[in-house]
């Protein structure tokens, strides 16, 4: 009797064990917050005020989500960067319109953002960055070091969805950009025209070799041609950041992935402690709506998600519906990468 006892005990605690173990909590995956720099509306559009204070294509957030990365807006006009600074992991400066490209205001905020995570780099808090388009070009206009916005770039012919390959250097052949993506996706980029793109302005590999502050800070991954044949710099990575900033839309081309999976896994090497509870709150309550920015955008972006900084009335909203069924509106003429 004694024995049965002890074995129907002995059962009992082997049963309770395997209960403690289905029971135990899974440990959530650790979310990873980017910042997002919105981009300020063009005062020559019909857009403008009517539709918000700035926007963002939607290809750059679904791209980010499709990683389980988690945008985090901020707006390009906020006087509070540490409110948003201290919420991220990463930073992505992103494309947008022409008029963004001399917008003084939104350069002076990435060029903040992007002082700030130089510094936590320095700490040795490891804390990446993304520049698409516009957002390459304000990463290489802040290195030079003279806030020249109006003047450092130089212009292109590679408007309007132009397909090119891109031309890898031996620099670049070595790469941590080149090392992180896939086979398949470097021979694609190095074989095909590929990669999409949309700006009038960029910086040619001499312009860049010869200016020591600028070539001392990225290196040349990559180089492209446009219409003319002129060379541009297509891909440029920190010497000593993880800084990484491409000319061309990834976002926009599915087969362009590898490259946000790539900034993921740079991301996922961060152990910086951010404050999660509330770190969305300002970008909820800052409304906003996506809309179908084909007039806005010279039919460059499908939807975008235009933000007010702040509350607005309902006729606004009711405007910017009757805004998008106009038709497409005349170029402004001004100058820029989308």
């Amino acid at each position: 009797m004694a024995k049965t006892r002890r074995n129907s005990s002995k059962r009992k605690i082997k049963r309770k064990k395997r209960v403690k173990k289905k029971t135990k909590k899974i440990k959530k995956k650790k979310q990873f917050v980017v910042g997002i720099v919105s981009v300020p509306l063009s005062p020559n559009k019909k857009y403008f005020k009517v539709c918000g204070d700035s926007y963002i294509a939607s290809s750059h957030l679904s791209w980010m989500k499709s990683q389980g990365i988690v945008p985090l807006i901020i707006p390009y006009n906020t006087k509070n960067i540490n409110y948003y600074f201290k919420r991220i992991h990463g930073l992505y400066l992103p494309s947008g319109g022409a008029f963004a490209g001399t917008q003084k205001t939104f350069y002076n905020c990435c060029k903040k953002l992007m002082l700030k995570a130089m510094k936590e780099n320095d700490k040795g808090v490891y804390f990446p960055v993304w520049g698409c388009c516009m957002g390459f070009q304000q990463m290489l206009i802040l290195a030079d070091g003279n806030d020249d916005v109006d003047n450092f770039l130089q212009r292109f012919d590679s408007y309007n969805n132009l397909l090119l390959p891109i031309k890898f250097t031996e620099e670049g052949n070595h790469s941590r950009f080149v090392r992180g993506i896939d086979t398949k996706t470097y021979k694609k980029l190095k074989n095909t025209k590929s990669t999409m793109n949309n700006h009038k302005l960029g910086i040619t590999p001499y312009k860049m070799k010869k200016n020591k502050k600028v070539h001392a800070f990225y290196k040349i991954v990559g180089t492209s041609k446009d219409r003319k044949g002129r060379e541009f710099v297509a891909i440029i990575e920190g010497r000593h950041y993880p800084f990484w900033g491409v000319q061309w839309h990834p976002e926009r081309n599915h087969e362009m992935d590898a490259l946000i999976k790539f900034f993921s896994k740079m991301l996922k090497r961060s152990k910086r402690k951010v404050y999660d509870k509330n770190y969305y709150k300002k970008y909820k309550t800052m409304p906003t709506k996506k809309i179908d920015c084909m007039n806005y955008s010279d039919n460059l972006y499908k939807k975008c998600s235009f933000f007010w900084h702040e509350k607005t009335s309902a006729h606004n909203k009711n405007l910017c519906n009757i805004a998008q069924l106009n038709k497409k509106e005349n170029k402004d003429g001004s100058n820029g990468g989308v």
